[in-house]
Formats: structure tokens, C-alpha cells, sequence
């Protein structure tokens, strides 16, 4: 709400009301309530809090090890890049990221992370009936290697 819309109401005033409201809705993104007079905290939001730590502790992560031939790397990256697209929007995906090491040449890896093994799995069966990977069949010197990683 532009400043000009507040009659010959004292300007100032009607800016300290515009950037309360502005810091009201700045604080309310970081999970904390604030009163709007005294801008000091009503109560927190744990509950949400707590359903984010959650949802995050039950992420399964794994690598996806791809030989490449060296010279169609880059190629293969724009092309994969489009792929992880449609990965990112699948049921349970939570990351998906490519690396490279500069040293080895050869090899491609994609970081995953899944809400759990079996939407990996689901994931899997749906690229494969798809068909819309084969594309990237070229681009691959042998096979592809699924690494589940666990913290230790």
C-alpha cells in the first residue's frame, strides 16, 4: 500500500504502520510469532519445527555412479541436467545433484537424497517403463553403480 493512499494522516506514522506489518511478515517466515504493537514474541511455532527436523532425520542418501567417455562429458551433464528435472518433481525426492571430479574425467555422480528406499525404488521402475533416459545410453562407457551411504 503506497504511502500516497493515507490522507493528510501524519506520513510518518502511516510508514512506521507499513514497515511493521513488512517485519511482521519477515519474522512470521522464520517460525516465531511477534505482536504487532510491541513486536515482542507471542509464542513459537515447535510444532512446525519439529515436523521439519523429523521429516529431514528419515532421508535416505545414496550415489549414482556413472562411467562416461571423457570427451562427451559435458555434453552428458546438459543432457542429465534435463533428466533431473522430472527427478527432482518425483513422489519422495528430496535432492538431486550432479558432481564431478576434475582429476577423473570419466565419471559423473548424482548425489540423491529420497524420503525413503522404496520411492527410490518406485523412482527406478518408472524410469525404466518410461523410456526417457535412453537418450543418455551414448553417453555411458559401463554400468551404473547405486550406492546407499550410511553416517557413521
Amino acid at each position: 500500500m503506497p504511502l500516497a493512499a493515507f490522507p493528510l494522516m501524519s506520513r510518518w506514522r502511516a510508514w512506521v504502520l507499513l514497515n511493521k506489518i513488512s517485519a511482521l511478515k519477515l519474522l512470521l517466515s522464520f517460525g516465531v510469532i511477534y505482536n504487532c504493537r510491541t513486536m515482542k514474541p507471542l509464542f513459537k511455532t515447535y510444532m512446525i519445527t519439529f515436523l521439519l527436523f523429523a521429516s529431514c532425520a528419515a532421508t535416505e542418501k545414496m550415489l549414482v555412479e556413472m562411467p562416461v567417455n571423457a570427451e562427451t562429458r559435458e555434453e552428458f551433464i546438459v543432457a542429465l541436467n534435463e533428466v533431473l528435472i522430472d527427478t527432482r518433481a518425483y513422489a519422495g525426492c528430496r535432492e538431486a545433484a550432479i558432481w564431478i571430479n576434475e582429476q577423473d574425467a570419466d565419471k559423473v555422480w548424482i548425489y540423491e537424497e529420497w524420503q525413503s528406499r522404496a520411492h527410490q525404488e518406485a523412482y527406478v521402475a518408472w524410469r525404466g517403463e518410461t523410456g526417457n533416459t535412453s537418450h543418455l545410453g551414448p553417453y555411458l562407457s559401463g554400468e551404473l553403480r547405486f550406492l546407499w551411504l550410511n553416517k557413521r
